[in-house]
């Protein structure tokens, strides 16, 4: 909703707490006046009046050592008189920043697809290993339940190369997880068009039809669009709350390489693409946003804070990273045995189809033929 208070100062909200005294502040931390917004719109003004550098957001504020208590004559003692001059204060050094200031990890650094690969992970652990002959003839390593949450990393890793090709303007989170469980918005996307939320589904070579509020894959009826438009809703609720202003987000769903998308009569209630156009899609949106907005937008977005309520847990993420490399590698072994074994098989069936047709005319021909 938008803010009727129109000219009533707002301050935005920090969005991290490092600590039971420390809190990171915003750059914009000083009071903003905030005129009335309407539904569905931005009002970017006041991010951009004074000089602003977009990266200057990724660096923590410098810390401001309290100035002691002084005298009249400007030395320490009981009766306060006054502040000591600022030669007397002592400027914090680069070990009290590390012992005061703490950063948590940043979703900046966290990667495509993480949470759908630590869960096909956790079910390709019940995989029974795969016998030598059973390897040499190409059998699948993966799990049956593990092999959606497979086809769904691999396609997340796709659209992810794909926002990868935005231009500096943008904003790209990968795998940003959203409350106490294991729910998470696939790509998070932040720029001059706006601020979206990508549902990745890895539909590749299937047949899409999507009007009004139902989406088909080869005729079967999902629940991407009320999904995606809740994940929307979501996201827009818990930024509008770190921010204190109202925060549109337009929900998107991407389908990495579909046979095909086919719109019926009614509008779709959430805008549906192929990977192969999102780039060239969020490029042409009209721009929404200014450079320092969408910064503003982004230091909040960036924050586990903004998204989870429970404790953050640390993992290392490189290993889960590894050991789906090393899972992708073998399933791409597995397949390349696989067809090799069938181009064999039709090779052999084109070689030896001409001798067995030769053979049963041969048969045909010295059998009981009349006046033998």
């Amino acid at each position: 909703m938008g803010d009727s208070r129109s000219g009533a100062a707002r301050s935005t909200g920090t969005a991290v707490q490092t600590g039971p005294s420390e809190i990171r502040r915003s750059l914009f931390s000083a009071p903003i006046l905030l005129n009335s917004v309407q539904v569905g719109a931005f009002d970017t003004s006041p991010f951009d009046t004074g000089p602003f550098d977009v990266a200057s957001h990724l660096t923590p504020p410098a810390l401001v050592a309290p100035a002691p208590e002084t005298t009249g004559i400007g030395t320490t003692g009981i009766g306060t008189t006054g502040i000591a001059p600022a030669s007397v204060v002592p400027f914090p050094t680069a070990q009290d920043l590390r012992t005061t200031w703490s950063i948590e990890p940043n979703l900046r650094e966290r990667g495509p697809a993480y949470a759908v690969m630590r869960q096909c992970l956790l079910l390709q652990g019940r995989a029974a290993p795969v016998g030598r002959i059973a390897r040499v003839f190409g059998r699948s390593p993966l799990h049956p339940d593990a092999r959606s949450w497979y086809r769904g990393a691999l396609g997340e890793i796709v659209v992810a190369n794909v926002l990868s090709q935005l231009g500096p303007e943008w904003t790209v989170l990968h795998a940003v997880p959203v409350g106490s469980g294991s729910t998470d918005i696939d790509h998070l996307i932040l720029g001059p068009g706006g601020i979206f939320t990508i549902n990745t589904k890895n539909h590749s070579g299937k047949k899409i039809w999507i009007g009004g509020s139902t989406f088909l894959v080869n005729g079967y009826k999902q629940d991407h669009m009320r999904n995606s438009f809740r994940e929307a809703e979501r996201a827009s609720r818990l930024l509008s709350a770190v921010t204190a202003r109202p925060v549109t987000v337009t929900p998107v769903i991407v389908v990495v390489n579909p046979a095909s998308i086919i719109t019926g009569r009614r509008r779709p209630r959430v805008t549906v693409l192929s990977s192969n156009t999102l780039k060239r899609w969020l490029e042409r949106r009209p721009r929404v946003l200014s450079d320092r907005a969408v910064a503003h937008f982004s230091m909040f977005a960036e924050e586990r804070s903004t998204w989870q309520t429970q404790p953050i847990l640390v993992e290392d993420t490189n290993q889960h990273v590894e050991r789906f490399e090393r899972l992708r590698a073998d399933v791409d072994a597995a397949r390349r045995r696989a067809s090799l074994w069938l181009l064999a098989l039709g090779v052999a069936g084109v070689l030896v189809a001409p001798l067995v047709v030769m053979a049963a005319f041969t048969l045909l021909g010295s059998v009981g033929l009349p006046g033998n």
